[in-house]
């Protein structure tokens, strides 16, 4: 008899167990590989740590420093590229005030320009890669 009690209570628990069938309470992760434009060792007056210009995504990310960083919208991107060159041009949205950037670089050794708003050139590198977003 008290054998038939512990296969009747293991058998219980083990029906508990499987029965029991929780919901997550965490939404699925939409995080994503994206392709930027990544312009690196800007030298110039004012100049950013770093650039990120999305290609699929309206957005660009500028970084004053390798951790802080602040986001803003894009408009215009233009991506004239060649096997040889990136021709890249874009406006930042800050706030109410429209800057225009033209990416100029060659694409074999990244060295190339950033021209804001047609007077401002800062020397820089850029890459293409791929950032989580």
């Amino acid at each position: 008899m008290k054998n038939i009690i512990k296969y009747i209570a293991v058998f219980a628990i083990v029906i508990a167990f499987v029965s029991c069938d929780e919901e997550s309470n965490f939404e699925e992760s939409t995080i994503a590989l994206t392709p930027v434009y990544t312009i690196s060792d800007i030298t110039g007056t004012n100049a950013a740590f770093k650039i990120n210009i999305y290609k699929e995504k309206s957005v660009i990310v500028e970084y004053s420093s390798s951790v802080n960083l602040e986001s803003y919208a894009s408009t215009g991107f233009t991506d004239a590229s060649t096997d040889t060159n990136y021709e890249v041009t874009v406006n930042k949205l800050d706030d109410e005030t429209t800057i225009n950037y033209v990416l100029s670089a060659d694409k074999t050794t990244g060295d190339g320009t950033l021209t804001v708003d047609g007077t401002t050139i800062f020397n820089v590198k850029v890459s293409e890669e791929e950032v989580y977003n």
